[in-house]
């Protein structure tokens, strides 16, 4: 999954939006993290944004938005956490992106992270771009 994430980074650009989608623990947060710490100078603590919704990094490839819209009602909220610029100005990582499905659809990829069952280790991985 480390690996999945930095060859992802590698090939991102500004403006990319990448959802991550799957269960709780399937592992958005730690491909969020590797992908961002990829694009780092050095690494950093990489913060889930549960609580705060988002959060976002300085990179070699510009600004990074990490955000997850797990506790998020509904779509209005979006505007109040500065979703529609970020969309515009930087790359874009959404954990939980189903309520803003709407608005992605400009350089939209998205991650389907599966567990598989009795291999705690092992993922199914489904990607699909528009």
């Amino acid at each position: 999954m480390a690996n999945l994430a930095r060859e992802i980074a590698a090939s991102s650009h500004a403006s990319d939006v990448i959802g991550l989608k799957g269960t709780l623990g399937a592992g958005k947060s730690f491909f969020a993290k590797n992908f961002i710490n990829f694009l780092q100078e050095k690494p950093t603590e990489i913060l889930s944004p549960t609580f705060n919704l988002v959060y976002s990094y300085n990179t070699r490839k510009g600004e990074v938005f990490h955000f997850d819209l797990y506790r998020l009602k509904n779509a209005g909220e979006l505007e109040n956490i500065g979703f529609f610029d970020a969309l515009k100005n930087g790359i874009c990582l959404i954990e939980w992106p189903e309520i803003a499905k709407n608005f992605l659809k400009k350089n939209y990829t998205e991650i389907e992270i599966k567990t598989i069952a009795g291999k705690e280790e092992a993922r199914e991985i489904r990607i699909t771009h528009s």
